[in-house]
């Protein structure tokens, strides 16, 4: 089961801070960084669902909603693209 949670960019960088006071790398997972910042403020996801990642942006997107996606590998280096609903399909 994978959870959809709204966060403000403020609770992300707390977050990153946090990972990185328990001496994460970039790239690691901050899963229990998030989970104890969630419980810590009070946050709750929006939804669950069964959806993998790439089903999750196709169904968001297919509503002319827009998304941001950061990734960061192992070496740190950030990749992040805006991701919303490609018009030309819509033509088709």
């Amino acid at each position: 089961m994978n959870s959809l949670w709204n966060i403000t960019i403020q609770d992300y960088i707390n977050i990153v801070e946090m990972a990185r006071l328990n001496k994460k790398s970039p790239g690691d997972s901050m899963e229990e960084e998030f989970a104890e910042y969630a419980k810590l403020k009070g946050l709750k996801p929006y939804a669950n669902t069964e959806f993998t990642k790439k089903e999750i942006i196709e169904e968001i997107t297919s509503k002319n909603k827009t998304i941001l996606n950061i990734e960061t590998d192992k070496n740190g280096k950030q990749k992040s693209e805006i991701i919303k609903k490609r018009e030309d399909l819509d033509k088709s």
